[in-house]
């Protein structure tokens, strides 16, 4: 089968984005939606009900005079970015979505739209405004989009914001990436898409992560992703810090970061009467960031009228005076290899303990309102977590393993491991080991873990702990995450999908320029598209380790295991899909099972000896000494894309028909 990608090309390398983008050291967060026409009314508005749609009334005219004094602001103050909340978790769009409501939506609502169209100035267009200002100015229009959305029937709102609910994916993708196709496709270039009410609430696996990321590579690139939650680096590409909650870019940081902040010092992300933060006090703040390569985002609300304050206008005119960018710091360090294409767990098995907490994609703050969730073995050691991947993927090349981080301690925190793959869930095959030091600190950030190994087909993966920290016998894990890395697919590549013989790809941001086609198996890709090998990128591991980062061992490949570079840069989707979440968890229903339980012996582990042997490439069917938890297995999702996201990834003619306005000069 033949994908069709036409969004556009990728034409810079990971490093290079976020090279780009932390050496725009400013940008201004624009927090403009229903939020700021409860200000009076719901002082404390946040995730609130539904509210009448004329609610939201700005002066009704051209939206253009309100967002061109936000860029001229912006430029002022040497901000080189802006970034709007297009939709916020009340799930108001302030552009005219043409998405349906999902049968979830409250019935109050009838599934009623619920959009600027719906509002006081139904013909105004605010994302187009404000892109429009933005890029006339010569700043980057960067956008802002929360997945966690009840009103509109993604999650619940009767948990509020500590507990969504169960979400399916087969009712509310079509929606989901229908908006998001709407705002990557209809407003040209976007440098970057920041997602909220994700990771720490909805969790990367109820709304898979695998398909929103590639949603956003098909459709823009060249994007950079944030994941709106403060702490750790996972599954993002530049981390996000909340200093509202207490949490900022650690001194000594070299991991490209993001730290939010907003100018009213009531700490409000919305326009509310209050009073602001200082020239002075906000150059104090990039004094700190910016030699910790930390881009740093001042949320500055606009008001009822659509503009911003007068005192904020001053505050930010006066900025230069107390800070200018330094040109003498060094570029942004090489980032860690890190998974570029993620791929979503469908379910996973243990030997013991509740594996669905090891890859529920949740990653809350210590200060945000859900508390971390974590995978918990019993009894001696080895244990180990199985991933299933609901089909066959090639091109997998990295685990990443992201510790405990709120406990205040790292015992159990995994010191030695094994990994193994599977297409059948039944003969195993050891593709690497090896260790990692106790403190997952990396230059004063709290960072995942990785491995790296040459690249495989699988459709299961095994995690084994071998050994943890602290001399005890209960591992403990926070999250486990299985993809394909730069270096396996090439760089803007993504791994490919064999299912059933067949392999269905699409490519992700080809080099060949707009409405490219790639077949799965072509012949013809060209040299420079073919990945780099596994060595390089682990001695960059390796390197790091010394720092006291994440090790890497790529000691081993499997026999007959795929060339590393034979698909580079072949995207993945599932032919039929990958889909739906089972409404399972807190309301007590019986969670799905994966149609395979591994099981392990501690036989089954390896000596250091297996490093020097042919061990790693060698076929292993694990003893059942062992026998899985029967309680222990993540939601199943088998249902297919919806057929939003098909045209989409397909080159949907909304996507040709992009309007590219692009900044001056």
């Amino acid at each position: 089968m033949t994908w069709t990608a036409s969004a556009g090309a990728q034409t810079q390398s990971m490093q290079e984005r976020l090279s780009r983008y932390i050496d725009q050291r400013f940008g201004m967060f624009i927090h403009y939606n229903m939020d700021t026409y409860l200000a009076v009314s719901q002082p404390d508005a946040w995730a609130e009900n539904r509210v009448d749609p004329k609610t939201f009334a700005p002066p009704n005219v051209d939206c253009h005079t309100f967002t061109d004094q936000w860029a001229a602001a912006a430029k002022s103050a040497g901000m080189k970015f802006g970034l709007l909340t297009t939709k916020h978790h009340d799930g108001f769009a302030i552009w005219p979505s043409k998405a349906i409501p999902p049968s979830t939506t409250p019935s109050a609502y009838n599934g009623a739209p619920y959009t600027i169209a719906q509002s006081a100035v139904p013909t105004m267009d605010v994302v187009q405004c404000y892109v429009d200002s933005f890029r006339a100015a010569g700043l980057d229009p960067n956008l802002y989009f929360s997945i966690w959305d009840p009103n509109n029937g993604v999650g619940s709102q009767s948990g509020h914001y500590d507990n969504p609910g169960p979400i399916s994916w087969t009712v509310i993708e079509d929606y989901v990436t229908t908006q998001l196709t709407e705002l990557l496709s209809n407003y040209g270039d976007i440098p970057l898409i920041a997602f909220d009410g994700y990771s720490w609430l909805s969790g990367h696996q109820q709304v898979p992560y695998q398909q929103i990321h590639a949603l956003v590579r098909q459709l823009q690139p060249n994007a950079i992703i944030l994941d709106h939650n403060g702490g750790v680096p996972w599954e993002v590409d530049t981390e996000y810090f909340e200093e509202p909650l207490g949490i900022t870019a650690p001194a000594g940081n070299t991991t490209a970061g993001s730290q939010g902040q907003t100018i009213a010092t009531d700490n409000q992300w919305f326009w509310s009467s209050t009073t602001y933060r200082t020239a002075q006090e906000i150059a104090a703040e990039l004094v700190k960031t910016e030699p910790n390569y930390t881009t740093f985002i001042l949320d500055c609300p606009p008001n009822m009228n659509g503009v911003l304050d007068a005192a904020v206008v001053t505050a930010l005119g006066q900025v230069p005076q107390y800070w200018t960018p330094n040109a003498s710091r060094a570029p942004l360090p090489a980032q860690l290899p890190k998974i570029d294409i993620p791929l979503t767990a469908v379910s996973a098995t243990a030997t013991s303990g509740d594996a669905g907490l090891a890859v529920d994609g949740l990653n809350d703050s210590s200060k945000g309102p859900r508390s971390e969730t974590l995978w918990k073995s019993t009894g001696a050691l080895p244990q180990s977590v199985t991933i299933d991947l609901g089909q066959v993927y090639s091109n997998i090349d990295m685990l990443e393993y992201l510790p405990q981080r709120w406990t205040g301690t790292t015992n159990g925190n995994v010191t030695s491991y094994t990994i193994y793959v599977s297409t059948d869930g039944s003969t195993f095959t050891k593709v690497t080991s090896g260790t990692w030091p106790a403190s997952p600190t990396y230059n004063g950030l709290l960072s995942p873990q990785r491995t790296q190994f040459a690249a495989q087909s699988a459709r299961y993966v095994k995690f084994e702990v071998d050994a943890v920290a602290g001399g005890g016998t209960e591992a403990v894990v926070g999250e486990v995450a299985v993809g394909s890395s730069e270096a396996a697919t090439g760089d803007g590549g993504a791994v490919s999908v064999e299912d059933g013989g067949k392999d269905t790809s699409v490519e992700a941001g080809n080099s060949g320029g707009t409405d490219a086609t790639l077949d799965s198996r072509s012949e013809d890709a060209p040299a420079d598209a073919r990945a780099p090998s596994v060595d390089a990128v682990g001695d960059s591991l390796e390197a790091a380790n010394r720092d006291g980062a994440a090790s890497a061992t790529a000691d081993a490949t499997s026999t007959g295991a795929p060339d590393a570079t034979a698909d580079a840069r072949l995207a993945t989707l599932p032919e039929g899909g990958q889909g739906a979440v089972l409404e399972a968890g807190a309301s007590g229903d019986a969670l799905a099972r994966s149609d395979v339980v591994t099981s392990d012996d501690a036989s089954s582990a390896s000596s250091p000896d297996d490093a020097s042997t042919d061990d790693s490439s060698s076929a292993e069917t694990p003893s059942a000494s062992q026998s899985g938890c029967a309680c222990n297995v993540g939601p199943s999702r088998s249902a297919p894309w919806g057929q939003t996201a098909l045209a989409a990834l397909s080159g949907l003619a909304l996507a040709r028909r992009r309007r590219r306005h692009l900044p001056p000069g």
